[in-house]
């Protein structure tokens, strides 16, 4: 039989993690037990940036061998993981103790990883006092800090802001003599482009769609709920899946994926199939986060010229029109030595105008740093917009980014949604329920078993549990 006391003794934040969870962390801990054994190949570097995105190592590359290349360079290698294998060696190090990286630039659902535990467990330095003394937290714009913020603390540089506006095919739209100028809803959108839809060849089948959204695609599910304020959980990290909001949300996209008269069809992100479609003309509008510009740009350059990007059509009249999808930050491991040389490092890497432009001029994507937005780099010309200045369209709304919670159960509450919504629309389509209203009962329904499934997750951990405990 167990030792209660011995149980007892056992930190709280260590139940945050499940068998496999650990199983992961003891197959980092022993891979990195084997490289420590292993010549050591760092060279005359100081320091070493993991970072798990291509595109942002090949703009980073050139700027730190510039920086290594200055007299008495503090040296930093920088070394590109997979993000399947940042995620092991992150959480390997920073519950098994072995080394990691001394700057750490990884993704949001990797971030989260660090932040099932107490204050104290968290495996990135602290970053708040830094950002206040050296005035960082007045430059940054403030809903770009959200995910990085853990207990009221910041643990990471955001690289970005995210934006979301509606790319759309102004040519098809165009020559049907459609403008949407007037266009305030998501209610006026499909009205105003509902003759689009019309069976031109009589095949019974509409020749194409209003809006590329399944319910398959949880990205997209996610960054409109978001939209409205909805979402798996408050801004303070409170679970809250089953919240009427999000009940009236899914309900209406359901609708627009069901039925004779539906205007959405799924049209895949990141795959062949996904880009042909877009050529052809299967759906007509697009959530377009500002990266994603990059990826259209590159993949389906028949479209250049035809493309258009517009504020997002609100839910209600006077709402948001913009989103957020997706987010990176750059943090330092809290065991690193250097930690001031660290520091300076990140700040001239994150927060330099070089830094700006070559993350917009490569990859589209707007800086989170207020003062750069200046820049006249933002209100060039993009061609295949059709000569819209898109960095300025982006920045124009950057500020109104829907702020989001650090927890480490994000990706939980976003898949647990987006299986909701599948759920909603088998059930719609097999009993031919098609309106919003009249699916709003099943929503509910199906949101408080989605909550109920995060919730026993959350249970686990002291630390992130849903609800309060008896007894505690």
């Amino acid at each position: 039989m167990a030792d209660p006391k011995r149980q007892r003794d056992v930190p709280q934040w260590v139940h945050a993690f499940s068998p496999g969870a650990w199983c992961i962390a003891l197959l980092a801990v022993l891979s990195s037990a084997l490289l420590a054994v292993l010549p050591e190949s760092r060279g005359d570097v100081d320091a070493t940036m993991w970072a798990s995105a291509k595109p942002h190592y090949d703009i980073y590359f050139p700027i730190v061998e510039q920086w290594n290349d200055e007299p008495d360079a503090f040296r930093v290698d920088v070394q590109l993981l997979s993000r399947q294998v940042m995620d092991r060696r992150m959480i390997g190090g920073f519950l098994g103790g072995v080394p990691v990286a001394d700057l750490i630039e990884s993704e949001r659902s990797t971030v989260s990883l660090a932040f099932a535990g107490p204050l104290e467990a968290v495996g990135f330095l602290d970053l708040t006092d830094r950002m206040k003394a050296d005035g960082l937290l007045d430059r940054i714009n403030p809903p770009s800090l959200s995910p990085w913020t853990y207990e009221g603390r910041i643990f990471g540089i955001p690289h970005d802001v995210h934006p979301v506006l509606l790319g759309y095919r102004a040519d098809l739209i165009e020559a049907a003599g459609i403008s949407l100028e007037g266009v305030e809803t998501w209610d006026d959108l499909f009205e105003a482009l509902r003759p689009l839809q019309a069976d031109q060849d009589g095949n019974g089948v509409p020749d194409r769609h209003v809006l590329s959204l399944w319910d398959s695609s949880s990205d997209i599910i996610n960054t409109l709920l978001l939209q409205a304020g909805g979402g798996p959980f408050l801004p303070d990290g409170t679970l809250a899946i089953d919240r009427p909001l999000n009940a009236r949300l899914i309900a209406e996209m359901t609708s627009w994926m069901v039925g004779p008269d539906r205007v959405a069809a799924d049209v895949p992100d990141f795959s062949p199939g996904g880009n042909k479609l877009k050529a052809q003309g299967a759906a007509l509008c697009f959530l377009m986060p500002d990266w994603m510009c990059d990826i259209w740009e590159e993949q389906i350059p028949q479209l250049s010229g035809k493309m258009r990007l517009m504020p997002l059509p609100a839910w209600e009249p006077g709402g948001r029109r913009t989103s957020v999808w997706g987010g990176s930050m750059l943090g330092i491991s809290r065991e690193a030595e250097n930690q001031e040389e660290l520091w300076a490092f990140a700040k001239r890497l994150y927060t330099s105008d070089d830094l700006s432009r070559e993350i917009y001029r490569e990859g589209a994507i707007i800086t989170p740093i207020v003062e750069l937005w200046d820049d006249p780099i933002f209100d060039e010309p993009d061609p295949y917009f059709g000569g819209q200045a898109k960095g300025r369209l982006y920045i124009d709304l950057a500020r109104e980014v829907p702020a989001r919670p650090a927890t480490p159960y994000f990706t939980h509450g976003r898949t647990a949604l987006q299986q909701a919504v599948s759920r909603l629309k088998s059930w719609a389509e097999s009993r031919e329920v098609y309106d919003a209203e009249s699916l709003l009962p099943k929503a509910e329904e199906l949101l408080a078993d989605a909550h109920e499934e995060v919730a026993r997750i959350m249970r686990r951990n002291a630390f992130h549990r849903p609800d309060p405990v008896p007894g505690s």
